[in-house]
């Protein structure tokens, strides 16, 4: 039989003192004795379902579980136990020899199949487990183990729980088995009827109704544990409506960063009929020609939507999805669907359900939420979710008159004894008060339980899991189909046929399905074959957890590279699940044999790290950190060359300093630059460097930042690469921007972004945002808001989600200089975006803007707020590299006290950002100097007020910072106006 992973039952038995019988009796006698014994023994084994491994001297091993389960092979172990003591007796009227035994019996995982010498022979902790209980055991007792125990709890009588020290395996709990607590036998048949559920129905028809009558969205989440019914009572809702209302069902992914959005997408797709096979030209073609046949909408409104649910159905390199989820973007794509769907239903109500949305992302619950609250239209969402979403989102649904939660208990014992019934139909003689009692109302135990009783017509109990009733339907299928589900389970809940290693015959599928394991999708996959579904996740996780390592290695490996050539020129979409299996393939061959598992090393570390760049490039810096961080984990096992860790040990370096800013994370950049020195000229090296130099800046020395800015462009010319030389020459503008020479700035900005554009650069957003934000700092009010807009428009075109954050900051900053009121909405988005992106520079640059605004709009409450969320992030101490964006907080924060008329707290945050500033960074200095003298002022302190505003004047004066300038001048003519006559 092929290699499995099991959940077991072992039984030692070994005669206790068999020498003192062998000198009571005649050889003859006691070989016949014992002959009878052993055949006894085996019969009684093999009667209760075991495989009887082997025996070795006086002890026997078996095994129950092997090769086929059981779902209550815990039980019958007992029960064969218990039958053993009583059949071999030690005291025999008969004037035979009789044997008394000790028992050991234990369930846990272990290996089966392909054992030399042994067809079933197992291996793990639980077989040596079970040894060693046996031998602690008294004459003629049976010890059992704790999950044995468990299992059976309820249907054996057990003596007191006593705890034993066992060689090699620690203490365990035991307890010894004295009798069974009750009978139990039946068979059955299937079926499948839909019972109960009435209250959950009407519920449900009577919000079905309202969005017929009101033309409004409701949405409606149903919980429940795993198989207490939720898609059931949803497919019979579905069932009953209208056949003409338009209909849609997807799920939620469990694993992956860029599939935040797959439910959507896989509703895009199949609305427009996209198959795997169309290119993306196709695709946009297909759902543009689905978008302008609706009625409503005009030219120029088709195509707006059209390129929404383009960029959300066909996310890749140039759209990634998960690109798309901004507060600011979400938004937009939230309206495209609005849109989408109002024309789509128009007044005929239309249903969606959203199945596993426990394992959804924040995001799309997001945009689930304001589709909800911006659609006008008749649209049912029906949610179905386990209650650990309501611990990651408590909020989830609520507040909103439009939804609605319905929590799926288990059914009534009167429900329950109807459902078995229906099931059972006269086919078994089991009692069904039994039934009803052990199944406790789960529907799904109720279903499975029956179905492996039509399939094998034994005499069952229900354990407390699901393990042994779907292992058992699961073994009682043929080899193929077994290997059918095996193989499948590694794929995930869905899979496709042409996916598997082994392509099943029809006969196979068919099997599959009429046992109810699995079951057809309409969609296609990513090949554009028919999707297979498992028919519960639990099916699907008790198969994978019975396949062998090295069969989950062979299968992880085959579906990474199938699923990398099927996906084509979409493959970015699927990126990160190639990357997840192939990790996964690694891992469990290096685990089996670390020699044999390098190439697939290579291969996982390739894939994780090309998706943690582009997680990276997309701005989601927590994601990139993660997915690096795998990926030299995985080069640390197999041995990847310096050079070709390269980029993900700079990677690392630059998103540390991104997300934690400290002198942990300057000393990794300075390790990496080491080692990326030793190779030679590089894109990494050079990137490592500007990171560097801009970090050297916050250290006030601004001549060395400039040598070492000086070396990356010299070295950028070095690799011939044009590109990371338009990004160096980009870069090393910064310490000209704070120093005040701006002017310089501005003509190398602009020969920057020339040199960007001329080579398609990905940094034209960057480019421009710096362009913005000089403009308004020299005063040019209109230069600064046309780059702005150039920035905005950029940004939309890479998707990229740095490139919104970037653009969106220098569009607050032109609002905020031209005192626009809707710079208030802009800087809340930009906020909402810095904050999902993480990372404190950029948190604290975006929740600067947005106190601004939110005083400017009258809000001094908003000003103080954002700010202290802001600091709760922030560690001055520990966060070296920030010391600029903490000090401008600072500033900020003693200008919305002073406001507010918070003078003591005004004059703190003052003098701690004039303490922290750096002396060298012209702005950041001259506004705590401001922020100061204005608390010193207030407080009539004009002398030292005037002493703040002349050092600020001298710093100022140099410079092209314009407004700035007029604002020293400003408070220096009010200071002058206030001091006492001399």
């Amino acid at each position: 039989m092929p290699q499995e992973r099991k959940v077991v039952t072992v039984l030692f038995a070994d005669i206790v003192d068999s020498s003192a019988t062998t000198r009571s009796y005649d050889a003859e006698v006691l070989r016949a004795a014992l002959a009878r014994m052993f055949a006894r023994t085996r019969e009684i084994l093999v009667a209760h379902g075991a495989t009887v491994e082997k025996f070795i001297g006086d002890a026997v091993m078996a095994v129950f579980g092997v090769p086929v389960a059981h779902e209550d092979d815990a039980e019958r172990a007992v029960r064969a136990a218990l039958s053993l003591r009583a059949d071999v007796s030690g005291d025999r009227a008969d004037g035979r020899p009789g044997f008394t035994l000790r028992i050991g019996i234990n369930t846990g995982e272990v290996v089966t199949g392909d054992g030399e010498g042994a067809e079933f022979l197992v291996t793990g902790g639980p077989v040596i487990v079970a040894a060693r209980l046996e031998e602690s055991a008294a004459h003629g007792e049976i010890l059992v183990g704790p999950l044995t125990r468990d299992i059976t709890r309820g249907r054996v009588k057990y003596g007191p729980v006593r705890t034993i020290e066992t060689k090699g395996m620690g203490p365990i709990e035991v307890a010894a088995a004295e009798s069974l607590a009750g009978p139990g036998a039946a068979s059955g048949h299937t079926a499948s009827p839909f019972v109960g559920r009435e209250a959950e129905m009407r519920l449900l028809d009577d919000v079905h109704r309202r969005v017929a009558s009101t033309g409004r969205p409701h949405l409606v989440t149903v919980y429940g544990d795993a198989g207490m019914g939720k898609t059931r009572t949803a497919l019979e809702f579905l069932r009953r409506l209208d056949p003409m209302e338009p209909i849609a069902r997807a799920a939620c992914l469990p694993y992956g960063h860029a599939i935040t959005y797959w439910p959507l997408q896989e509703l895009i797709r199949g609305e427009a009929a996209i198959t795997p096979a169309d290119g993306r030209d196709a695709a946009r073609a297909k759902i543009e020609t689905r978008v302008a046949g609706m009625a409503g909408l005009d030219d120029l409104e088709s195509r707006a939507i059209a390129r929404e649910l383009s960029a959300l159905a066909l996310a890749d390199a140039d759209t990634p999805q998960s690109d798309l989820t901004s507060d600011a973007r979400r938004r937009e794509l939230a309206l495209g669907m609005t849109r989408y769907l109002e024309a789509r239903l128009g007044s005929t109500p239309g249903t969606i359900v959203l199945e596993d949305l426990h394992w959804a992302e924040e995001p799309f619950l997001a945009l689930l939420e304001e589709l909800i609250e911006q659609l006008h239209a008749p649209l049912l969402l029906l949610c179905l979710a386990r209650p650990d979403l309501l611990e990651r989102r408590p909020t989830w649904g609520a507040g909103r008159t439009n939804a609605m939660a319905i929590a799926l208990e288990p059914l009534e014992v009167s429900e329950t004894e109807k459902l078995v019934r229906a099931l059972l139909a006269g086919g078994s003689d089991r009692p069904v008060n039994e039934i009803v009692a052990r199944t406790e109302g789960n529907p799904l135990f109720v279903e499975e339980y029956v179905h492996m009783l039509v399939d094998q017509g034994s005499r069952a109990t229900v354990p407390p899991t699901l393990q042994g009733v779907i292992a058992a339907r699961i073994d009682a299928t043929t080899p193929a189909v077994k290997r059918l589900l095996h193989q499948a389970s590694v794929i995930g809940r869905d899979f496709w046929l042409d996916a598997l290693p082994t392509t099943p015959s029809g006969a196979d599928v068919s099997e599959a399905e009429r046992r109810g394991l699995i079951s057809r999708r309409g969609r296609r996959g990513p090949s554009g074959t028919p999707t297979f579904v498992f028919r519960h996740g639990l099916i699907r996780d008790v198969a994978y957890s019975s396949l062998s390592k090295a069969e989950r290695t062979r299968v992880h490996d085959h579906y990474s590279r199938w699923l990398e050539a099927a996906a084509g020129e979409r493959a970015q979409e699927y990126a990160e699940i190639v990357a997840y299996h192939a990790e996964r393939a690694f891992a469990l061959a290096h685990e089996l044999d670390p020699s044999a598992a390098k190439e697939l090393g290579g291969r996982a570390f390739t894939h994780l790290s090309r998706s943690a760049a582009a997680a990276s490039a997309r701005g989601e810096f927590r994601a990139a950190r993660d997915l690096n961080d795998r990926a030299l984990a995985v080069a640390g096992e197999v041995g990847i060359t310096g050079a070709e860790q390269a980029s993900a040990r700079a990677l690392a370096a630059i998103v540390k300093l991104r997300l934690d800013s400290d002198f942990a994370a300057i000393n990794e950049l300075d390790r990496a630059i080491e080692a990326a020195r030793a190779l030679g000229p590089s894109a990494e090296l050079v990137r490592l460097l500007v990171w560097r130099a801009s970090s050297v800046t916050i250290l006030d020395d601004i001549a060395e930042s400039e040598r070492q800015f000086e070396e990356a462009v010299a070295l950028a010319r070095k690799t011939g690469d044009a590109e990371i030389l338009a990004y160096a020459v980009w870069a090393s503008s910064e310490p000209l921007g704070l120093t005040g020479r701006l002017a310089e700035q501005a003509k190398l900005l602009d020969s920057a972004l020339a040199e960007i554009r001329a080579v398609a650069a990905p940094y034209e957003v960057a480019c421009l945002a710096e362009i913005c934000m000089n403009a308004a700092a020299r005063g040019d009010h209109r230069r600064a808001r046309e780059t702005a807009n150039e920035a905005m428009a950029a940004a939309r075109a890479s998707g990229r989600r740095m490139d919104r954050l970037r653009a969106a900051h220098a569009l607050v900053i032109s609002l905020l200089a031209n005192n626009a009121p809707e710079a208030l909405a802009a800087a809340e988005d930009a906020l909402a975006l810095a904050r999902e992106i993480g990372g404190p520079g950029g948190w604290a640059e975006a929740a600067e803007a947005a106190s601004r605004a939110r005083q400017m709009s009258g809000d001094l409450d908003g000003a103080r707020t954002v700010l202290e969320d802001a600091f709760a992030q922030l560690d001055s101490a520990r966060m070296t590299t920030q010391r600029d964006a903490i000090t401008r907080l600072e500033t900020r924060r003693a200008e919305v006290a002073l406001a507010r008329g918070d003078l003591e707290l005004a004059r703190a945050s003052a003098a701690a950002a004039v303490s922290l500033a750096p002396t060298q960074h012209v702005e950041t200095r001259v506004e705590a100097l401001l922020a100061s003298a204005s608390v010193a002022l207030r407080e009539e302190r004009s002398a030292e007020a005037e002493k703040l505003v002349s050092e600020a004047n001298a710093i100022i004066a140099p410079t092209e910072y314009r407004e700035l300038h007029a604002r020293v001048q400003s408070l220096a003519d009010l200071v002058r106006a206030r001091a006492p006559a001399r």
